[in-house]
């Protein structure tokens, strides 16, 4: 997502290593990777996840065919109190997950919201609702890790995209296609 979105807060809470935003802004160089695990409650199983937390500037998009490189699910962070982000989401969507043919089960949308006076959901901007994807999650700052149960669930449909590529590629791979 745009720059001072709130992407690298998210993804340190989804790691556990923060429960709250930073009071100065860093920004991301290029791309910090964290690990966390997560539960998939349909299976009692619990996965090893790599957060590739990216810069929001594209600056440095030379990095971008790595971060892509073995992606199977994609968290687009925006905030929608910032008058250009809505716009920027949608870019962003075209550069990542729609170029690299995921599906809606494989994407989550975080609305990360800074100012308690704004309505606690707002509606996804037109392209990513005409792609179907799910509605965003909204992500107050004073309740941060409420994203937790989201990414979860949100884990849980891409395990099976992931497994269901994987099947098909089996099958494909056993009628010599």
């Amino acid at each position: 997502g745009p720059c001072e979105a709130g992407k690298s807060t998210i993804a340190n809470v989804l790691a556990e290593a923060s429960e709250s935003a930073s009071e100065a802004y860093r920004p991301t160089v290029g791309c910090r990777i964290l690990e966390c695990e997560s539960e998939i409650r349909s299976s009692s199983q619990r996965i090893t996840v790599e957060l590739w937390d990216t810069a929001g500037d594209t600056k440095f998009q030379k990095c971008w065919p790595a971060i892509k490189q073995d992606c199977v699910g994609v968290i687009l962070v925006y905030n929608p109190e910032k008058e250009k982000h809505e716009q920027e989401i949608e870019q962003w969507y075209q550069w990542f997950p729609r170029s690299m043919n995921l599906q809606p089960s494989q994407i989550l949308v975080v609305q990360s919201l800074r100012r308690s006076d704004m309505p606690r959901r707002m509606m996804l901007p037109a392209k990513l609702a005409a792609a179907n994807l799910a509605q965003p999650v909204a992500v107050p700052a004073d309740d941060l890790v409420s994203v937790r149960k989201h990414f979860s669930s949100f884990m849980e449909g891409v395990r099976q995209a992931f497994l269901d590529k994987q099947r098909q590629e089996e099958e494909d791979v056993m009628k010599g296609g």
